[in-house]
C-alpha cells in the first residue's frame, strides 16, 4: 500500500480497488503479520498504465574531508561550496540554476535523508558526493570538470587559507549517463478498443 501508491489506504487496480481504511495489522511474531478487515471494491474494467522517462544525464564527483574543522562544519561548507559553484557555472557556461541540477550529499552525515537528517555525530572523515544533472552528458561532464577544483580547495570562509581535500580516485568525476524516474502510474478506463486481427486479415485477403 505504500509502494508507488498515492494513497496508503486505497489501491486502485484493474477491475476495482482495495480499501484498507479499517484494516487491522497484528504481529504474529518477528516475521509474520496478520491483516484483517481489507475490502475489495469491484469497479469498471480498467487498465493499469506505468511508465518511466529519462531524467537528464548525470556526472558524479567524489571527494573526502578529513580535516576536523571542515568535517565538523560540513553542512555550512556545502552551503558555501554550492553558492560559489552557482556563480562560477553561470559565469563560465551561461547556465542559470534551473537549467541543471546540482546536489551535494555528505557520506557519513546526511547521505540518505539530506536536509531532514536529525542525527549528529563526529565522523573521522566525511565523503562529499556531488551529483550533476544536465540536459546532455557532455554538459553534465563539463559542469563536473568545472566544479572539480572547488570541491578540492573550497574554504569554509573568506578568512581561512585554502584547504586541500582528497580525491579517492582519478579522474574524480564519473559519467553516469541517463538516470530514469517514474513518469506515469495511472489506472485508466478504456474508451475505445480496436482489434487489429480482423483488419489485418481483411487487408491480406484484398491483396
Amino acid at each position: 500500500m505504500l509502494y508507488a501508491n498515492a494513497d496508503p489506504f486505497l489501491l486502485h487496480e484493474p477491475g476495482g480497488h482495495l480499501d484498507v481504511r479499517v484494516a487491522r495489522y497484528n504481529a504474529l511474531d518477528n516475521r509474520r503479520v496478520r491483516v484483517e478487515g481489507s475490502r475489495w471494491v469491484p469497479g469498471p474494467c480498467t487498465v493499469k498504465l506505468e511508465g518511466a522517462r529519462a531524467a537528464g544525464y548525470q556526472t558524479t564527483i567524489l571527494a573526502v574531508l578529513r580535516d576536523p574543522h571542515h568535517g565538523a562544519h560540513a553542512r555550512a561548507w556545502v552551503a558555501r561550496l554550492t553558492a560559489c559553484l552557482r556563480v562560477s557555472i553561470k559565469r563560465r557556461m551561461g547556465l542559470s540554476p534551473d537549467a541543471y541540477g546540482l546536489e551535494v550529499r555528505l557520506i557519513g552525515v546526511d547521505t540518505a535523508l539530506g536536509a531532514p537528517e536529525n542525527r549528529a555525530g563526529a565522523p573521522g572523515e566525511v565523503g562529499v558526493l556531488g551529483i550533476v544533472t544536465a540536459s546532455s552528458q557532455p554538459q553534465a561532464s563539463e559542469i563536473g570538470k568545472l566544479i572539480n577544483p572547488f570541491v578540492l580547495h573550497c574554504a569554509r570562509t573568506d578568512d581561512e587559507e585554502l584547504p586541500t581535500f582528497a580525491f579517492p580516485c582519478s579522474p574524480a568525476t564519473t559519467g553516469r549517463d541517463a538516470p530514469y524516474e517514474f513518469a506515469l502510474n495511472h489506472v485508466m478506463r478504456p474508451v475505445l478498443v480496436i482489434t487489429l486481427a480482423p483488419l489485418i486479415a481483411r487487408l491480406l485477403r484484398i491483396r
